[in-house]
Parts: structure tokens; sequence; C-alpha cells
């Protein structure tokens, strides 16, 4: 509805939490006390994001972050909101994914991350079917808890490869 008066003026006050800080960092810089990760991001950038045209913001959100390694999957994961849970439509939905859980597999970060909650842990759940044995991350997480981490916030996200 991009005529309607009341979107216009909702959407040029939403901001997608990684576009928010990434702005914050640019105008304001960012607060002390931001410390590496104990390791690199497989990163997931989420087909909401592209669809948005924001760019990858969750990217640059975790590049702000010292000494960590940030690997790019832009590639559809397969899910596609609530039809990848489907029961009918599962298998296709972890088919269409498998690329991108073999990438996330294959890159050996302690992270995986992705803007898109059901995403990730499709993500997750496609590396669990590809791993045979292989140690995995614990789960796959939201770019912000990876940040939130970094900022040694406790009971942010963990790594378990």
């Amino acid at each position: 509805m991009p005529s309607d008066a009341a979107v216009e003026k909702l959407a040029t006050a939403t901001y997608d939490v990684s576009e928010y800080i990434v702005a914050l960092a640019k105008e304001n810089g960012l607060a002390p006390g931001l410390g590496p990760l104990g390791g690199g991001v497989t990163l997931h950038i989420a087909c909401h994001a592209r669809a948005q045209n924001m760019g990858q913001k969750a990217s640059e959100m975790l590049r702000l972050v010292p000494d960590t390694e940030i690997k790019v999957i832009e590639r559809c994961s397969g899910h596609g909101g609530s039809w990848g849970v489907m029961k009918g439509n599962f298998e296709t939905a972890i088919k269409v994914g498998r690329p991108v859980a073999r990438q996330a597999l294959n890159d050996k970060q302690p992270f995986v991350a992705s803007e898109c909650p059901l995403a990730a842990m499709h993500i997750a759940q496609g590396m669990e079917l590809l791993a045979k044995g292989d140690q995995m991350p614990g789960r796959a997480v939201h770019p912000i808890e990876l940040f939130a981490r970094a900022y040694g916030i406790d009971g942010a996200a963990t790594a378990e490869r």
C-alpha cells in the first residue's frame, strides 16, 4: 500500500534492528566495550532483507565486532515463512535450502546466524541432516544476539562447534 499515508509514515519510522545499529554507529559511534566473539560467523542474509532493499545491514553490523570473520550466504534458505513448516512442503523446503545448509556446515565457523529466526532454525535443521557426525553450532542465532555477546551481555549466543 505505497500510496497510503499512514503506511508511509510507519515505514519512515520503522527500522530493522541491524539497520538501526548501523545507523547509530555511523551517526554517533558505538558505546565502548565491544569485544571479539572468539570466532567467525556464517551469516545468512534473509530474503525479507533483500526485499526491503536495505542492503546487508546484519553483515555491516557484525563487521563492527573486532576480529570477527563474516562469511555471507545470500541465497534462499528454503523456509518461505509458514510454508516451510507445513508437512506437505517440508521435503521441498529442505531441498531448496540444502545449498545454504551445506555452505554453513562447510564454513566451519563457530557461529551461524540469520536475520530471519525461522530461516535460522531451518538452516540448522538442514545442517543437522547433512552433518553425518560433524560438530555443529548449538543453534543458529539472530545477528543481534551475536552483537549482544560481543558486548558481554550474559545469556547471549554461544558457540558449540
